[in-house]
């Protein structure tokens, strides 16, 4: 029963039943006609079927009776061989028109704004890169996504390492991210709100914990937010003790702070990492690790609570299993600090 009841919960973050974008609503659009037409099939068919035990069940005094052998009924035979050959054709033909359109906007948003972003996978985070008119990189982030709404967003999705999959169920469906190979979709977002994602196809030890949110905001908001990360931060930074700290443990060599020396492109760009909501490809929130993973997607907001953090930069591979980021031996004051610089890179 508890598992019956699961599936009627409202307030799962990757529900495909409640859309918030015109490509998610055209899928659920297409599981709903395909949900009905099997429904009715199996209807009549336990309808059917019991009909069939009732009117020729045994009845009493017939335990020697034996029906009179038929072969076969021509009408029949044709009849159930062309009525599932046009279901068929019923359900391929939107199916493949709405995986067409999947790939590319449809005419009918040729006229609407529009935004590119390069998604590139990685084991186990995403890095998102907004282009601008151009097609050059106007600015890059990490794992979350920010979106306008009723915008029309176009994605490039690439991979570095191994076949990953990008799937955020309440904006769009799932569309392989592969190797030496560049794949597209498109999502838009009809309501405001934060949405969650994952990889869907299985690259390795953390697949399960490499996620994403997409936070689709106002038109002013998401102007205001993108003209942030366009700014790297301010080279006051490096005069304080958590850039000394963040330079001889080496992770310049990894990480990328726009405004500063360090250029590294292995994990995520930590230019604004303070402005995020989570951490590690939300593995963790910002706040106290004691809530729960869908509270915490159903009323998610930042925290200036350091616990998550200092969890993940205490032991990584711990957090994440086959993290490329080590266990770099740091201190309880060298971890304070050090978050403390990082939650400041807003």
């Amino acid at each position: 029963m508890t598992l019956f009841l699961s599936g009627c919960a409202t307030n799962l973050p990757q529900s495909t039943l409640y859309p918030a974008g015109d490509v998610a609503d055209g899928q659920k659009d297409l599981f709903m006609l395909i949900f009905w037409i099997a429904a009715i099939i199996f209807i009549i068919v336990e309808v059917l079927l019991i009909y069939i035990i009732v009117r020729f069940r045994q009845k009493k005094g017939q335990e020697d009776y034996l029906p009179k052998p038929t072969h076969g009924n021509t009408m029949l035979e044709i009849g159930w061989t062309i009525l599932p050959v046009l279901i068929v054709i019923g359900v391929t033909i939107p199916t493949l028109r709405g995986i067409a359109e999947t790939y590319d906007p449809p005419a009918e948003f040729a006229n609407t704004e529009a935004i590119t972003v390069e998604v590139v996978g990685a084991q186990w985070w995403w890095e998102y890169r907004y282009l601008d008119a151009n097609g050059d990189v106007d600015f890059v982030t990490a794992n979350e996504m920010h979106i306008p709404t009723n915008t029309v967003v176009k994605l490039k999705l690439k991979s570095v390492d191994v076949i990953h999959s990008f799937s955020v169920p309440r904006l769009a469906g799932t569309r392989d991210v592969i190797p030496g190979r560049d794949n597209r979709m498109w999502f838009n977002a009809t309501e405001e709100g934060i949405f969650m994602g994952q990889c869907k196809e299985f690259c390795g030890a953390s697949h399960a914990l490499m996620r994403t949110i997409v936070v689709a905001e106002s038109h002013d908001n998401y102007t205001q937010w993108a003209a942030n990360q366009r700014l790297g931060v301010a080279n006051s930074y490096e005069q304080t003790a958590g850039w000394n700290l963040f330079q001889d443990k080496g992770c310049v060599g990894c990480h990328t702070i726009r405004g500063t020396t360090s250029m590294g492109d292995i994990g995520p760009d930590l230019t604004h990492f303070g402005s995020r909501y989570s951490i590690a490809s939300n593995v963790l929130h910002k706040g106290e690790p004691s809530v729960n993973f869908v509270d915490f997607y159903n009323d998610l907001e930042r925290d200036d609570n350091l616990e998550n953090l200092k969890l993940w930069l205490e032991n990584p591979p711990a957090v994440k299993p086959g993290s490329l980021m080590p266990d770099l031996g740091l201190t309880d004051s060298e971890i304070t600090t050090l978050a403390e610089f990082l939650e400041n890179l807003q």
